[in-house]
This record gives C-alpha cells, structure tokens and sequence, in this order.
C-alpha cells in the first residue's frame, strides 16, 4: 500500500512537467494539427512524448547522479562556458516572461467560453491566485496541486475523444511516420510545444533528493498522460471543418456530445493556461536560482515575480507582447538544441555521472532527437528574423533540406564527443 501510494505521489509530483507543456500553445498546435490532417499527424506527439521523456529523464538523472543542477553542472565547465550559461539563463527566462501573458488569456479564454465575466477582472484574478500559491507554497507543494489540476484536465479532455466517432483504423494509421504534403512545420510545432527549454531546468530542480528508480516511474507516467492529453486534442481538434478556433471547437463539441463537452473542453483550457502561468514563473526562478548559488532564494523570488508581473501586465492590456516573443522565439530556439547537446555530453560524462552514464541505445535514440530539436530551433531562428522584417517565410523541401545541413555539423561534434568521453 505504502509503495502504490508513494508511486502515485510521484506521479502527481512530476505532473508538472506535463503542466508545463500543455499549455494555450500546445492546445492550438495539436488542435490544429487535427482539424488540418485529421488523425495523420498522432505519431509526431507519440515520437515528441517520447522525445520529452528523454531529455528530462538525463537532466534530472545529472543533478541526482552528481547532487548539482544542470546550471551548476554549466557553470563548473567555467571560461567561456560561464557566458553560455547566462545566454541561456537570460533567454529562458525571456521566454518564460514573454509567453506568460499568453497562459494567463488562454486560463480566460477557457472561462469566457461558459461564462462571460470581464476579461481585466479575470486575469487580476489568477494573477494573484498564482502569486499566492509561487509566494507562500513549497516547490514540492505547488507540483502536488498542479499534478491534481492537470490529472482532472487529462481526463476532461481524454474523456471528450472518447466519446467522439472515429474510425479506429484511421487512428491507427496515423500511428505510422507519414509527413503530408504542407504539414511540415506543424509536425515541427507539436513537437517543440512538448519539448521546452525550461521544462529541462524544472525537471532538474525538481528532482534532488529523489532516487533515479522513483523519479523515472514518476516522470514517465506523467509525461506519457500528458502526450495522450495532447493526442486527445488532436482528436477533438479534428472534428472541426470551419475554421479553428477555441469558440469553433467548444461549438463543435456541444453539438457533438451535448452541452457537458463544452464545460469539459472550456475547464481542460482553463487548467492549461492556468497552470503553465504558475509553471513558468516556477521554472524562470529555479533556473535562476540554480545559477545564483549563495544569493540563490532572494533571486528566485525576484525572478519569478517578474515574470509574474510581466505576463499580468499584458494581460491586464490583453495585448500579447510580440516583438518579445520573437527574440523569446529566436532565443529558445538556439537554446533548446545547445540545452539538448549539454545533457548528451554530460551524460555520458563518467567524472560525472559515475556509474548511472547513458546507455548506447539511449544514445542513439538522444541523438536523433537532437537532430529534430536542432532542425527546430534553426527553424524556429528563421521564423523570428523573418517576422521581425515583416516577410513570409515559404515552406518547401529545400527550406528542410538546408536547415539540416547546417544541422550536419553540430552533429558530428556531439558524436565525436561522446566516442572520446565512452573511450576516456
């Protein structure tokens, strides 16, 4: 008993990473994804899931391998390696600041769609009721309520695409790798929804003081409910025919199912904005904390609260704070794959690690997932300088093509690296 009861905290606990990930954003990707290609596009977040898992399992296996979180670990490279390490501490939280307003309108807009209560009224609201739970709640405390919120979200949303008709060799298929023509960046989108820069920081603050044994059961499960809540989006996303859009889908929904699915699907968008306004604020001050050292829990508090306010602001202003997110997008989009490298390196770093170095199949498997989050983040680059000079950036092949040539090399580097340290 007291073994199913600790497991099923752990699961809770590390709810927060799928708290963090499923978000306004991830909605409208996986939304869309299923209302432009049906049921073609579910092994992208089937293979994003996995991907997710990964990469968080390495970063919290370092901090609980070495008893240092991934900043520290950064940090102890020292030289120019101090310089990468406040880029990347700078732009996650650019990121965390920039996307916050949209977690806290998207936490509104799941409201606004049962009920119409002022919009400024709301967001002063969560604002608040997030500072008070980042202000007065424990790390461990705030990851326990978010598991509940996003545990009861998963099954408003997977319940919804239970009760929708498909065809199940449909689904199925759309289980095998197949890129339809044009969808390209959204299989790109779902997949750097799932994978985000600061959840890695999160996930690494979060796990001293648990054993690598609980934390993988914990993560795993965690993260794999989140991936089936996105798929079940996905789902629900692809009974749309006129345009997408959260009033479409509710609509959609309520004439489907009956007016219960509406609630399910305006308390599941709810509970993703709500709880990725905590969880961003959350991993802005970890991260910075983690790099601090001695001057660390002033600076948390700081930090966290910036970011809080800074989202509350614009929300307040019900504005989104676009050229922010385009240097937030540019940044994360260099950060993530740089992120990705590190981990791969350090993992493998017997100094280290000791005796808990990855395995050659997860090497493999690591290092094709670096590949797409490279190809991602080269991307996601582009996309910004091309928003910022007001230019569309077309979608062909040969755009595919060149980013991963310039992906080619970082590759190489990554592979010659881990062959030295495994042969060290």
């Amino acid at each position: 008993m007291t073994s199913a009861r600790s497991r099923l905290l752990s699961i809770l606990f590390w709810s927060v990473i799928s708290a963090a990930f499923i978000g306004p954003g991830t909605l409208t990707t996986a939304a869309s994804a299923g209302a432009s290609y049906n049921y073609q596009l579910i092994w992208t977040l089937v293979f994003a899931t996995l991907a997710c898992i990964v990469l968080q399992e390495m970063a919290a296996r370092i901090t609980i391998a070495s008893g240092k979180e991934i900043g520290q670990t950064l940090k102890q490279l020292g030289g120019r390696s101090l310089w990468l390490i406040y880029f990347i501490t700078f732009g996650v939280i650019l990121g965390c600041a920039a996307y916050e307003a949209g977690n806290i309108l998207g936490a509104i807009e799941g409201i606004n769609l049962v009920f119409e209560i002022n919009k400024q009224l709301l967001t002063l609201l969560i604002g608040i009721v997030c500072g008070l739970l980042l202000w007065w709640g424990t790390v461990k405390t705030i990851a326990n309520i978010l598991g509940i919120v996003v545990a009861v979200m998963g099954i408003a949303f997977i319940y919804v695409a239970m009760k929708v008709e498909m065809d199940s060799m449909e689904v199925a298929t759309g289980l095998v790798p197949y890129i339809p023509d044009g969808s390209e960046w959204l299989v790109l989108g779902l997949i750097g929804t799932t994978i985000v820069p600061y959840n890695l920081f999160l996930g690494s603050g979060l796990s001293k003081g648990q054993s690598i044994t609980d934390m993988r059961f914990g993560l795993t499960i965690s993260v794999i409910l989140g991936g089936l809540v996105s798929i079940a989006i996905l789902i629900a996303g692809a009974q749309i025919d006129n345009g997408l859009s959260f009033h479409n889908l509710a609509v959609v929904m309520g004439e489907k199912l009956g007016s219960w699915a509406k609630i399910m699907l305006a308390f599941g968008l709810f509970a993703a904005g709500f709880t990725s306004s905590i969880t961003a604020p959350l991993a802005a001050g970890v991260l910075a904390k983690s790099v601090a050292a001695e001057r660390g829990h002033r600076v948390y508090k700081w930090v966290w609260i910036g970011v809080l306010i800074t989202g509350l602001g614009f929300g307040l202003a019900e504005v989104k704070p676009i050229p922010i997110i385009i240097a937030a997008q540019a940044m994360n989009g260099m950060i993530l794959p740089v992120v990705a490298l590190l981990l791969i390196i350090q993992s493998n770093n017997a100094q280290l690690m000791k005796n808990h170095i990855n395995g050659m199949g997860l090497n493999v498997l690591a290092l094709t997932i670096l590949d797409f989050v490279l190809i991602i983040g080269i991307n996601n680059v582009f996309k910004a300088t091309y928003s910022a000079m007001g230019a569309e950036l077309s979608n062909d092949l040969s755009r595919l093509v060149i980013m991963q040539l310039i992906a080619l090399p970082v590759m190489l580097f990554t592979i010659m690296k881990v062959v030295k340290l495994r042969k060290s």
